[in-house]
């Protein structure tokens, strides 16, 4: 796993540890992201990780540019149910408008093709690697692909549940430094940390335990799986999950069920007709749609919807599918309301 670096990297490294040392983890992570575009290096991209999450508690008081909840001007007065709108078109002004009038807002043509084989290539390898590990495969020898995340002593006893997350289809980024390198370079390149910083009103933190790269059989069974993210996560947050598809969804490959319209309230969970203490049960889906019926999505790779913890769905898999659907979940939280048990990552 030992990359040799040319002297002008070795001096660059060098210079980003002192960096980190002083408290300016910023600096640190864009010396080191540049020394890693040029020469991808293992060693380099699980330091990244673990400079991201220390990197967070090393932040001066961090003031938001604007009040929460936003005000907004509805712009899809006559559009029902989710609105869309194309890559060229996106501002924060419209996401909030999306988001707080309508629930949620898609976004068509997020990432090009490359990009979309870029990340899709990467969750095979950390699916495949996370496997080799979990087989007695050591670690140096699935890294970059797969080298698990470690909470900082700010975090002691935090526990990720690997097996939990991988029954639902999913790998933690964190888990693969490479996975989230590559991910925040295409998000970087696209404007996407941006226009999530203008959304929240503060340069956001990535959660840990709510990033992740998924891999959804066709025959996952989802149909008690509705819930807001919100009676998870508790009060008084500011959010946006950023989620991509990576294949097209909702034919053959499981999409995403939605409820088409702003929930302001955390829906009663484990109630009548549901299955688990955490999903909402069909007789509340009936009622939170206000006389309507869920909307079942449809993405091409590299669509995207952009929502926040009060929205209500989950994942759809229908008869006669016969793909995996493959996504990013990216959950961004303003660092001035974070909740600090969904593991920071700065970015």
């Amino acid at each position: 796993m030992v990359r040799v670096f040319n002297l002008r990297d070795q001096l660059l490294i060098r210079r980003a540890r002192r960096s980190a040392r002083r408290g300016d983890f910023r600096r640190a992570i864009s010396i080191l992201t540049e020394v890693n575009r040029r020469s991808p290096s293992p060693e380099i991209e699980i330091e990244l990780v673990r400079l991201r999450h220390d990197g967070f508690y090393a932040q001066t008081k961090v003031v938001s540019h604007h009040k929460w909840p936003p005000v907004y001007r509805a712009a899809f007065p006559e559009i029902n149910g989710i609105p869309e709108i194309k890559r060229s078109e996106v501002s924060p002004e419209l996401l909030r408008a999306g988001v707080f009038d309508r629930g949620s807002i898609i976004i068509r043509g997020v990432l090009d093709a490359d990009q979309v084989a870029l990340i899709r290539d990467g969750i095979e390898r950390t699916y495949a690697n996370h496997d080799r590990a979990m087989a007695g495969i050591p670690l140096s020898e699935t890294a970059p692909w797969f080298w698990p995340f470690e909470p900082n002593a700010k975090n002691a006893g935090a526990e990720l549940d690997r097996n939990w997350y991988r029954d639902g289809g999913a790998e933690l980024a964190a888990d693969s430094p490479r996975g989230l390198f590559n991910l925040l370079e295409v998000l970087e390149a696209n404007g996407l940390i941006d226009l999530v910083a203008g959304y929240l009103g503060e340069r956001p933190a990535l959660s840990v335990r709510k990033t992740s790269l998924r891999r959804i059989p066709h025959d996952l069974n989802a149909e008690h799986g509705w819930h807001q993210d919100g009676a998870f996560l508790g009060q008084g947050i500011r959010t946006m999950n950023l989620w991509i598809a990576l294949s097209d969804c909702g034919v053959d490959a499981p999409s995403m069920d939605m409820v088409p319209r702003r929930l302001n309230y955390i829906v009663p969970t484990g109630t009548e007709g549901a299955i688990f203490d955490w999903s909402v049960s069909s007789l509340q889906i009936a009622e939170a749609c206000g006389g309507g019926e869920p909307t079942h999505l449809h993405f091409k790779a590299g669509d995207a919807i952009v929502f926040d913890e009060m929205n209500l769905h989950r994942t759809s898999t229908l008869p006669g599918m016969t793909k995996p659907r493959y996504a990013i979940e990216a959950w961004f939280f303003a660092p001035s309301c974070y909740p600090l048990d969904q593991l920071p990552l700065l970015v």
